[in-house]
């Protein structure tokens, strides 16, 4: 009976070290999983919003020298040339902000600035007041395309905290797991000890 019992530990601490094995490897991929999915959120981030928000925040700034520029008490010869250079490095910079990756409220709002910027560019005899109507204008869905940016950049670093937190409670359940493996296999280092017969000396052959 203890010669069974014997192996039935082995057997329990064969099956748990593979189990210790597993869990080992199974945290090491979900830590690794859970890294590079923040690590693709923190990217997305960089990629999709700060980007964009810095070709928002240059057209705005633009759009305000447009302004500016009309206010001037110049000729309109000089404004129009001014005018008509900012209205060239806004176009460039809309053309690469329409590069970046759009949700549906920011593709209609971006719709909405080249309809606006279309506009402008095709009316240059317009009067003053009518170009820094739609300058104005141009500073508002811009202003709406800043905001959306700021509301997607907090679900973005809301999803990574998600993440994290995911990874963070799976890393801290599988060593919780490990420590009951190790009491496992130390319970059946001690039970396995006491099986181990006493060898008593035969003090009857040694007289």
């Amino acid at each position: 009976m203890k010669w069974t019992y014997s192996v039935k530990n082995k057997l329990m601490a064969s099956a748990a070290l593979l189990s210790l094995c597993l869990l080992v490897l199974a945290s090491h991929f979900i830590d690794r999983n859970h890294t590079e999915n923040v690590k693709t959120a923190i990217g997305t981030l960089y990629e999709d919003r700060l980007v964009a928000e810095v070709y928002i925040l240059k057209m705005t700034s633009l759009f305000y020298q447009v302004k500016e520029t009309l206010r001037v008490d110049s000729d309109e010869t000089t404004k129009g040339l001014q005018v008509h250079a900012l209205l060239l490095k806004i176009r460039n910079l809309s053309d690469s902000y329409q590069e970046t990756k759009f949700t549906e409220a920011e593709k209609r709002k971006a719709d909405e600035l080249l309809i606006t910027l279309d506009e402008f560019e095709a009316s240059p005899f317009a009067s003053n007041q009518t170009k820094l109507s739609a300058s104005n204008e141009a500073i508002a869905i811009l202003e709406a395309l800043s905001v959306i940016q700021l509301e997607e950049s907090k679900q973005i670093m809301a999803h990574a905290e998600t993440l994290y937190q995911r990874g963070k409670t799976s890393s801290q359940f599988v060593f919780a797991v490990i420590i009951v493996i190790l009491i496992v296999l130390q319970a059946l280092v001690f039970a396995s000890k006491s099986i181990i017969p006493v060898v008593k000396p035969n003090h009857a052959q040694m007289n």
